[in-house]
Order: C-alpha cells, then structure tokens, then sequence
C-alpha cells in the first residue's frame, strides 16, 4: 500500500489499516516509493527527508492496532542502474519487513518512464530495455520481491512473441536467485489496457510457476478503497492453475502461506 507521501496516493494511513481489518485481512503492509538522490523523479516517491517519518508513522501503526491486525513496513524501491550502493545503504538502515523491487525509468537520470505513453518508438527496444533492467536488479540482492513483472504493457505495447526469450530469461532468473514474484492487481483498475488483468498477465503466471517462482499477490493500493483489490478473483484464478502455496515476508525473511490464509495475507 502507499501513501500520500509519494503525491499519487491519497486517503490517512489509518483508513488503509481500517480498510484492511474491514475486509478481515490478518496483515497489511506499507510499501511507499523510495526517495532517489539528487531529485530524480521527484514527482513520484517521498523526499529523502521524508523517509524517517514514513518508518516511524508505519511502526507506530503497529503498536496502535496490534491484536487487530498486523501492519508490516516495507518500501518499493525502484532500481536506478549506476545507484546501487545509494540503495543498499538506504535499505540497510531501517528494519524492513520487506522490500519490494521495481524497474520504473530506463534511463539513470529517471526521465525516460518504463511504459512511455503513446509510444511510437522501437517497441522490441522497450521491452529488451526494461527486461535487461530487472534482470540486473534480480542479480542486485537489493530486493525480495519482483514487482509488476511486465508492467511496459501500460504503454500500450503488451510483450509479444518476439519478446518470448526475454521473459523467460528473466523468469528463470527470478527462480535461480530466489526470489518472489508479486501478482499485482492494481492492472485491474488500469484503464490503459487493453485488456485489465493483473501484473504480470495469467499467461506469464502460469509460465512462472513452472519455471518454480515463488508468487505473493499484492493489490498496489494507492487509497484505502483500493486494498486486497479483487484478491478474490485471483485466489480463484491461483487455484485453477495448481497453486498450493504463496509467500509473505516478515523481518526480509519469506514464510509459506497455506491456501486457506493465503490471500489474507497481504493488502
């Protein structure tokens, strides 16, 4: 879940956590955009000044409703290439319970976004480009989960055959590392696409799991409406395809959720 600290979020931490017990949830976690030296995408994340606030407001969260449900502290960081010693020592210093990993520019000076709107340019290039970038970010060690596995279909330019080894290069990294593979609903409420669907699509999903990634679902809640957003549905499509198991984290250590507590697990 974010916050308003990243200035495209809305709605108190509080009305996140309610939500959360509301829906019966037994955890929820915070995972906000990590703030970038010098300014870079600025718009988009808290500012470097911000970040003490953020940790103490989300384990005040967890004194304030502890016994109601447990609110774990995690951070999306992205990966900048060039800035990995910036982040490892930004995410040595706070006791994450998780932390999420993403490819959202593809440029180091953060200007060129990994689904450019109205694209016009080499679409083959854009996906070789960001799954180039996740690939090195796997390799990084700075992260535990993947997040929104082939998010450049928001540009409009879903991956096509042509991008096949791409992802099962990447997919089959992920699995060799160790890594968590996040389903993210917020696709679902992403009018851009073509068609809604998760984060990655059902397809890459399916060719996840037999390639032995380990899948967590997260609702990449931006407003308290938006938590455990249709977990419901994606528990169903999980168990369709044979999935037994999926992950949480707790102290950047994974732990197997059975079915029936699964997706009550994480918002």
């Amino acid at each position: 879940m974010h916050t308003p600290l990243c200035k495209h979020a809305t709605g108190p931490m509080e009305a996140c956590v309610e939500r959360g017990i509301e829906l019966g949830l037994r955890a929820i976690g915070f995972a906000d955009h990590n703030p970038l030296p010098d300014g870079r995408g600025a718009d988009v994340r808290m500012a470097e000044s911000e970040l003490d606030g953020y940790v103490q407001k989300v384990l005040d969260l967890q004194c304030r409703y502890h016994g109601k449900i447990e609110v774990l502290l995690g951070l999306e960081m992205d990966y900048v290439e060039g800035l990995e010693p910036y982040l490892e020592k930004q995410i040595a210093r706070y006791p994450w319970d998780y932390v999420i990993g993403g490819v959202h520019y593809l440029d180091a000076d953060c200007r060129m976004s990994s689904w450019p709107r109205k694209f016009k340019g080499d679409v083959g290039w854009l996906h070789r480009r960001y799954f180039e970038l996740m690939r090195k970010m796997v390799r990084s060690g700075l992260c535990d989960i993947v997040a929104h596995f082939d998010v450049p279909k928001r540009s409009g330019c879903p991956p096509t055959g042509a991008q096949a080894g791409e992802i099962t290069r990447t997919l089959q990294e992920i699995a060799c590392v160790g890594l968590c593979m996040e389903i993210n609903t917020s696709g679902y409420r992403h009018a851009e696409l073509a068609e809604p669907e998760t984060y990655p699509s059902a397809a890459i999903v399916e060719q996840a799991m037999a390639a032995g990634v380990t899948l967590m679902v997260n609702s990449d809640a931006h407003a308290p409406d938006q938590v455990g957003f249709r977990f419901a549905e994606v528990e169903s499509l999980l168990r369709r395809k044979g999935c037994t198991r999926l992950a949480g984290f707790r102290q950047r250590k994974r732990e197997w959720l059975e079915p029936e507590a699964s997706l009550t697990a994480m918002a």
